[in-house]
């Protein structure tokens, strides 16, 4: 056992971890949060980034992966990864417009680390 870390939380630990890469950085973001400015349909999300070129994402609470930033997008299809627009709620203001999320893909691509 290590020092000051019982066997049940170090088993907590462990299973939080699968299913992570060992250098996948995620950030939980929600509706709750944001209130009327949240742009997505889903309640929460995941946001991630891929490296080297930074490839913004977003994974849904039932692990559905959506391409957020134009170089996600390019290797999405490749990937297997879902469209962020397909997420994104229509502009309040704009017909026809979604919601911008450029924020979101700012702090996802923050993630790989001085992106």
């Amino acid at each position: 056992m290590i020092k000051g870390i019982s066997v049940p939380a170090l088993l907590v630990v462990t299973l939080s971890m699968a299913g992570c890469g060992a250098d996948e950085k995620v950030q939980r973001v929600s509706s709750n949060d944001y209130g009327d400015s949240w742009p997505f349909t889903v309640e929460a999300l995941d946001l991630m980034c891929e490296g080297p070129s930074p490839k913004a994402l977003a994974r849904t609470l039932d692990g559905t992966v959506y391409a957020l930033s134009g170089s996600a997008r390019s290797a999405a299809k490749e990937r297997g990864w879902s469209d962020g627009q397909e997420i994104t709620k229509p502009a309040p203001s704009m017909p026809g417009v979604k919601m911008d999320y450029s924020d979101f893909v700012q702090r996802a691509q923050a993630l790989c680390g001085g992106a």
